[in-house]
């Protein structure tokens, strides 16, 4: 049999070479996956970046309110700001204009500001607020993306106005105190806490004084220390790294070579005081810096740079016991294993603190931004805690209850309509700088397997050399040149990706893994195919089609219908996507390995199965591509 997979392999190779036309078809074939993937990739970019082309249309009908002797016009003012937004194509029109423009597609959205805008908007310093509302009117016929994207505008446009609002209502209420009485009855109890609280920072602004002078002054001992301290810790490194070194070669020497032995000892001992030394100046400067900042991230760094001293200090100890017994004539078997678990474990402390270098010179520009942030604005904080003070001191709280009993507002209205989103501060664990590498681990699998489908469709499974094989020699010979093209196709699919930018944590780990993923792929495919003919070809494509949805390449899992859910864990590329989406945002090496791991087992079972069924099946496979050639359609 090896023979004649062997032949099949080298007539299919001459085959190829001896005939032009056959080149430039495998070409083509191999270039397809390529140009799926990477034009889809190259479509999906950054879309998102391009939507100052997308038309909404504005309109401005806001007749503005009169209050206290100013005239505002809040529809005017979000005008003005909409004119120097470019994240849309703002386009200021009457409303007939808009509404036709959105009713033909001219425009994909449009805003229209009532009349009674900036009226409502300023309702709060009546006992009736009402809440301001602006139309929103959005073809969604158009597009399915762009009433997503406009709806993001929206919400923007909601921001600027409830900046407005807090802008205009300052101005309002804390502008005039006699208009005081809409405060609540239980607002008197935060007024009084709020003047405690003034007051007493008032009395404390020598101690604060201290304490900012205190901390620029460890700031800037901080700042002049770390830089050397920083650039130290390699060196402390290799010190620890080297005692862990000089440890494997010690255990034998001390029989073999007492002096050497001895020698070494005590070159670690050096080593181990320099690294100690090393390791204590770090814990006197983050410890300086924790104290001024109090930022909890620094306290478990401190912790176990602490633990290290102490796992130094008892090898410390240890060594010398060491030296005491080879200097006596002793084998200290005893304490060498002690020695070998604190230096291990001292050394694995001091690999994590320069792994942590980084984020600790973050956190120190950080709080150096902070105290120089505190510096620039704290005399101008100083100068007004006394003039607080002495104003809310002049407010009687018997005042205060005679502006209560004058309060008739609505307290539920108001709290509704100062109601606000609350801020969100947002980090990414696994940051992907643009949306065609976050669709990369989606779109390389899917084009791979469309390659193998056209390679399948393409190329015949069937030897016609005038030779008669069996069916497994037919299926292992001419499985060599789909393997080669699959190999073809994802080198020139993870070359290009490469060419585009795509986001990638590991150049070599992301070419390995496409290639693989394109191996696995064919051999399923053509495994189906010269098992079953058209049938396979058949059931490769409605994989296909599963798998385009199933993967969970685009959406998450949870939100796609049940079936495609319970289906989703037994398709191939499930995995194949999975395993990419490590490569690309960065390796959780965990899952990396158990996405390739069952990935695997689709091709061994593909592989496994046909060689076991070809013989059986192939027959009639054949009687059915007979039968679909007399037809004259296939």
């Amino acid at each position: 049999m090896i023979k004649g997979i062997t032949e099949i392999f080298k007539n299919d190779i001459k085959a190829i070479i001896r005939n032009p036309v056959v080149i430039f078809v495998l070409l083509v074939i191999i270039c397809i996956p390529a140009l799926y993937a990477l034009l889809n990739m190259q479509a999906t970019w950054d879309p998102y970046s391009e939507t100052q082309n997308i038309k909404v249309a504005v309109v401005n009908t806001d007749s503005g309110y009169n209050t206290n002797g100013t005239h505002y016009n809040v529809g005017n003012t979000l005008v003005d700001e909409l004119k120097n937004n470019t994240n849309f194509s703002w386009q200021f029109v009457d409303k007939d204009t808009a509404l036709n423009g959105v009713k033909n597609g001219t425009y994909y959205a449009a805003l229209i500001i009532p009349s009674n805008f900036s009226e409502d908007l300023l309702s709060i310093e009546t006992t009736t607020p009402q809440q301001a509302k602006i139309q929103y009117i959005v073809n969604d016929k158009l597009n399915p993306v762009a009433p997503r994207l406009t709806n993001a505008g929206a919400d923007e446009v909601q921001t600027k106005i409830n900046n407005e609002i807090v802008k205009t209502v300052d101005g309002i209420i804390f502008g005039k105190l006699s208009d005081v009485g809409d405060v609540a009855k239980e607002n008197k109890a935060q007024f009084l806490k709020l003047r405690s609280f003034v007051n007493e920072l008032n009395g404390k602004i020598s101690a604060i004084n201290s304490d900012i002078s205190e901390a620029n002054s460890d700031m800037s001992t901080i700042q002049e220390i770390w830089p050397k301290v920083s650039a130290a810790l390699p060196e402390i490194q290799n010190y620890s790294n080297a005692i862990r070194k000089n440890y494997d070669s010690l255990y034998n020497q001390i029989e073999s070579n007492p002096q050497a032995a001895l020698s070494k000892v005590q070159n670690m001992e050096t080593q181990l005081n320099t690294t100690i030394t090393g390791l204590k100046y770090v814990d006197a400067i983050l410890t300086t810096l924790y104290n001024a900042t109090g930022d909890a991230q620094l306290k478990p760094i401190i912790t176990q740079i602490e633990t290290d001293i102490g796992y130094g200090n008892q090898a410390l100890a240890v060594l010398q016991k060491v030296e005491t017994a080879i200097k006596e004539g002793k084998n200290p078997k005893g304490e060498l294993t002690q020695l070998k678990t604190l230096i291990d474990e001292m050394d694995n402390g001091v690999n994590t603190l320069v792994a942590n270098k980084a984020s600790i010179n973050q956190k120190i520009n950080s709080a150096a931004a902070k105290l120089s942030l505190v510096n620039s604005k704290w005399p101008t904080v100083k100068s007004a805690i006394p003039i607080a003070a002495a104003k809310l001191n002049s407010i009687n709280v018997a005042d205060i209850d005679k502006l209560i009993a004058f309060s008739d507002t609505n307290q539920g209205d108001v709290k509704n309509y100062f109601e606000s989103p609350v801020e969100l501060d947002k980090e990414s664990m696994y940051p992907v700088d643009n949306y065609g590498s976050a669709l990369a681990p989606f779109y390389i699998p899917i084009s791979l397997w469309i390659g193998c489908i056209i390679a399948v469709a393409m190329i015949s499974m069937r030897v016609k050399t005038g030779r008669i094989y069996n069916a497994a020699s037919v299926y292992l010979g001419r499985m060599g040149i789909f393997l080669i093209i699959a190999i073809l196709q994802a080198l020139l699919v993870a070359i290009g990706s490469l060419y585009l930018h795509v986001q990638i944590s590991s150049a070599l780990l992301f070419v390995l893994t496409t290639l693989y993923i394109g191996i696995c792929a064919m051999i399923i495919v053509y495994s189906m195919t010269s098992a079953f003919g058209n049938a396979g070809k058949a059931l490769a494509i409605i994989i296909l089609v599963l798998q385009i949805t199933a993967t969970a390449g685009i959406f998450p899992l949870e939100i796609l219908p049940p079936f495609f859910q319970a289906i989703h864990p037994y398709l191939p590329l499930t995995y194949g996507v999975g395993a990419l989406r490590e490569v690309v945002a960065g390796v959780i090496w965990s899952t990396y390995w158990y996405n390739i791991l069952y990935l695997t087992v689709f091709p061994i079972l593909a592989f496994v199965l046909t060689l076991l069924i070809k013989e059986k099946v192939d027959k009639r496979a054949q009687w059915t591509e007979e039968k679909l050639k007399e037809s004259g359609l296939f």
